[in-house]
């Protein structure tokens, strides 16, 4: 590549608030409480949590993974500590 070739390239940035979800704006957010409103004091409350959670999908169990991994990690580090204590109690060195 010359000189004068990389005063042509020009590299494609985007601002990371781009990539960002919309937010709503304040009158969009009130709108959505008075509609919520309508809804708790016009339903019953079946029928309200059927409107509130229409349309969601359950998270696959990533969650549980994760828990399971996280215990196994705690279990293992109580090993480690039990064995280092082990270790550090040796006869020659106490201190009586």
């Amino acid at each position: 590549m010359m000189e004068g070739d990389a005063a042509m390239v020009r590299i494609q940035r985007k601002s990371s608030m781009e990539s960002e979800p919309r937010t709503l704006t304040m009158d969009q957010i009130q709108f959505a409480r008075e509609a919520a409103l309508y809804v708790v004091n016009t339903r019953s409350i079946e029928e309200a949590l059927s409107i509130f959670t229409e349309g969601l999908e359950p998270v696959g169990g990533r969650n549980g993974d994760r828990m399971k991994d996280m215990s196994r990690e705690m279990q293992s580090v109580d090993e480690l500590e039990q064995r280092q204590l082990t270790e550090i109690r040796d006869i020659a060195s106490a201190p009586f």
